[in-house]
């Protein structure tokens, strides 16, 4: 299907050439999104032009629509004067996010050109690290006075209320910004205007620290169904707040990240057309290496049955069931356990109990492989020896998949590394080379 882009960007090139206005007013019509993809197809030499002829609130928009890595080329072109404009429309954490993704040198003019204000509020975001919750908290907050009434709030929220993240939760302080209280636009609406504010707040507000993990504060927010989500210090002063715009965007990265890892791909940092060609080979490689050097021990361990081989080798021809049905076994143990770490329904106090039901199932599942297999084996060749040492071998290796996929996510949770690189090509490689082990050694038991 085509999109609105490819559609329209002829006549906006010639239209921006003719009367920049025109441009402007039909942009002021489109969605954030559409315009946002129209300049970044425009040429390089137009785009940043583009940009420039909206409203600065409205390019603010646009430009927060637009790929990461396109926002700082455009924003160079722009230069600092015209760009710092745009940028101190943006929201607090969006503004703050970007500006850590210019280079330095830039960076630190378009921070010089800025209103104060707005600096000091940038420099005090950037400086937490990646993946707290800090990083992605945003300070524009409601907040009012415990002293307030209920018409005193109302009236702050008419008055500041577009500037704040969100309306529909006013942060109560005490002090020095001490934060005591939350009430909801709901309440405040069908409250007596002359009710004091502190007497129908609620007192028990969920918070989090800026040095906490993402996907901690994710957790919060949809345990008890918030939209947002203050962010304190230890003092309980109020810092900023979470929303759950910007934790939808934290949740599909580590979606994205765990999926990666699962197929032993290191994480990519941009889009997929956004990904340099080395970058993805770069990105690729090692784990391929790795995985290879690690299929040398499978090759090895089939040199140490070449007597078992050379006397059965119509042993060979199973050899694909076997080894399939541990991998297949474990990766299916490993998704459903790092999946279950993940949403935080199984922790570490839970190993013991994980073990045990995993056993249980990964039996049932070999007994349910090895009947099949039995049969394939004596339809195949009448010999009741091998069939019988193919489904042993079946319940053992499907049982050791099973239980390996389950655990190792959990060792490395309790390592402190991340369960998603233990899943499908390292646990299929690992139950390879027992698969062999088993297989061949019951052979050399039972055949021989």
């Amino acid at each position: 299907m085509m999109r609105l882009s490819q559609l329209m960007l002829p006549d906006i090139e010639q239209a921006f050439g003719a009367d920049p206005e025109s441009v402007r007013e039909l942009f002021e019509d489109l969605h954030a999104e559409d315009v946002a993809d129209i300049i970044e197809r425009a040429p390089v030499d137009l785009a940043p032009n583009l940009l420039a002829a909206l409203t600065a609130e409205r390019a603010a928009d646009v430009l927060e629509c637009i790929e990461p890595h396109r926002q700082v080329d455009l924003v160079q072109r722009l230069g600092v004067e015209r760009a710092v404009v745009i940028i101190e429309e943006m929201a607090s954490d969006d503004r703050a996010d970007f500006v850590s993704e210019l280079p330095h040198s830039f960076a630190e003019s378009l921070l010089a050109a800025m209103d104060p204000e707005d600096e000091a509020d940038v420099r005090s975001l950037v400086r937490w690290e990646d993946g707290t919750v800090g990083a992605v908290m945003t300070t524009d907050t409601l907040t009012v006075p415990v002293e307030m009434s209920v018409g005193e709030v109302i009236e702050r929220v008419r008055t500041v209320g577009e500037e704040a993240e969100t309306v529909y939760y006013v942060y109560v302080v005490a002090g020095s910004d001490k934060l005591v209280g939350v009430v909801s636009l709901r309440d405040l609406i069908l409250c007596s205007t002359d009710q004091a504010v502190a007497s129908i707040m609620a007192e028990d507000v969920k918070s989090i620290g800026p040095n906490e993990d993402q996907e901690e504060a994710a957790g919060l927010i949809q345990h008890y169904d918030l939209i947002a989500l203050p962010v304190v210090d230890d003092a309980y002063r109020l810092l900023g707040l979470v929303t759950i715009d910007d934790l939808v965007d934290v949740i599909e990265e580590e979606a994205t990240e765990d999926m990666h890892r699962m197929a032993a791909v290191q994480p990519l940092d941009d889009s997929y057309f956004g990904t340099g060609f080395w970058t993805f080979v770069a990105k690729r490689a090692p784990w391929l290496i790795a995985l290879f050097i690690g299929g040398q021990f499978t090759a090895n361990a089939m040199t140490w049955y070449d007597d078992v081989i050379r006397e059965t080798a119509v042993l060979v021809l199973f050899l694909p069931l076997v080894i399939s049905s541990g991998g297949n076994s474990g990766s299916q143990s490993a998704a459903i356990i790092i999946r279950a770490l993940a949403v935080g329904e199984v922790g570490l106090s839970h190993a013991m109990k994980v073990l045990t039901r995993e056993v249980a199932v990964g039996l049932v599942l070999g007994i349910l492989l090895a009947s099949i297999g039995i049969l394939r084996a004596l339809l195949g060749s009448g010999d009741g020896a091998l069939a019988l040492t193919l489904g042993v071998t079946l319940v053992a290796v499907v049982t050791l998949g099973t239980v390996l996929g389950a655990m190792l996510p959990i060792l490395l949770e309790r390592l402190g590394l991340d369960p998603a690189v233990s899943s499908t090509p390292f646990i299929a490689s690992l139950v390879d080379l027992l698969g062999i082990v088993t297989y061949f050694s019951l052979a050399r038991a039972l055949l021989m």
